[in-house]
């Protein structure tokens, strides 16, 4: 029981490091970011994956 315990706290311990080095990392070299690309306006040339295709063309399996 005091291993489970033990690693837990250690996984937490090196989860919680990564996040803050990774933060600290961006903080330093990327001071401008914002994140908009993320979390900015619904602009189609900007989205990515199945919203950003034209359903009005459609291939299927007839066409080849």
């Amino acid at each position: 029981m005091v291993g489970i315990i033990i690693f837990v706290v250690a996984s937490t311990a090196l989860l919680s490091w990564a996040w803050v080095s990774g933060i600290d990392y961006m903080n330093k070299n990327h001071p401008d970011y914002k994140g908009e690309d993320l979390f900015g306006d619904d602009d189609v040339t900007k989205m990515a994956g199945r919203d950003g295709w034209d359903d009005d063309k459609v291939h299927t399996e007839g066409e080849f």
